[in-house]
């Protein structure tokens, strides 16, 4: 497992136990203490912090990230903020998305980076299988 550090968002090591920046140990993290720490460090400065957020946000499947997820995407499709975070960002939403996920994909998939594009069809992609699977039957159809 690998954290990034709720005191001062260090970017751990795989198995790290503890933040070899402040001596955090990770043990302490509840997980609705944990995912409300990614959330807000998607929007943290420094790249690598967002980035690392926007992937273990996907990896642990915290759905409650969603609409913070589409609020990201949103103000990178006006700002065009960072190209390589909005591939994560997007990759976590076929992670963890549902059909408000869908929507947006699927509404704003031409408005972009290129770079995204391919990464947007396979999460939609994913989206509507869970969906599908859990409703019986394909989103948008």
């Amino acid at each position: 497992m690998r954290y990034i550090c709720p005191v001062c968002f260090k970017i751990a090591e795989i198995g790290e136990e503890k933040c070899s920046n402040c001596g955090y140990d990770f043990k302490n993290i509840s997980d609705d203490d944990y995912s409300e720490k990614l959330i807000k460090a998607l929007n943290h400065p420094d790249y690598n912090v967002a980035y690392m957020a926007a992937k273990i946000i996907g990896e642990l499947k915290i759905k409650k990230a969603e609409e913070e997820l589409i609020k990201y995407l949103q103000n990178s499709v006006k700002t065009r903020k960072d190209p390589y975070i909005e591939q994560m960002v997007v990759w976590a939403l076929g992670e963890i998305g549902g059909e408000k996920a869908y929507k947006f994909l699927s509404k704003n998939r031409d408005k972009f980076s290129i770079l995204t594009k391919n990464i947007i069809e396979d999460s939609l992609e994913k989206i509507k299988t869970r969906m599908g699977n859990k409703e019986g039957k394909a989103i948008g159809k």
